[in-house]
């Protein structure tokens, strides 16, 4: 095999994979619900009560201002974030889900613009439990990643 052929031919499979992958990925979404995006709207909106309605009562947020416990530190969390300039143009893409009993994990990346006006983005992991009643999350670990 030519070298131009042998490239092409690792070009096709890295396509090929990169749709099996990205198809997988859907699925994996669809099990994600709404917690998501009821926590994006919600922050959009400037609702910090009902984001923090979002989280069980012994939740824990990992950021990278600290730790947190509860729907309360959260809540106050985000209103000290709007205080300082923060936008309202959250958006936030799950990537990858998955439930296991009362248990549900999910992980993906977002981005919003800060108080100075330029692009800030991460990653983040929830997970959530489920009582029966719905799902609250009980630990999101989210990161700021650094501009190229």
């Amino acid at each position: 095999m030519q070298p131009r052929e042998c490239l092409f031919s690792a070009f096709s499979i890295f396509i090929i994979a990169g749709t099996v992958t990205a198809a997988a990925a859907e699925m994996d979404v669809s099990k994600c619900g709404t917690a998501y995006k009821q926590w994006q709207d919600a922050f959009n909106q400037g609702d910090t009560s009902t984001v923090a309605a979002l989280y069980a009562s012994d939740a824990v947020e990992v950021t990278p201002g600290g730790i947190r416990r509860g729907p309360a530190a959260v809540k106050n969390r985000l209103d000290e974030g709007f205080k300082q300039g923060w936008k309202k143009d959250l958006v936030i893409v799950p990537t990858k889900c998955d439930i296991e009993g009362s248990v549900r994990w999910s992980s993906g990346s977002w981005k919003q613009t800060s108080p100075q006006g330029s692009s800030v983005s991460g990653f983040w992991t929830v997970i959530e439990v489920g009582d029966g009643n719905g799902w609250k999350m009980q630990n999101l670990t989210f990161n700021q990643t650094s501009p190229p």
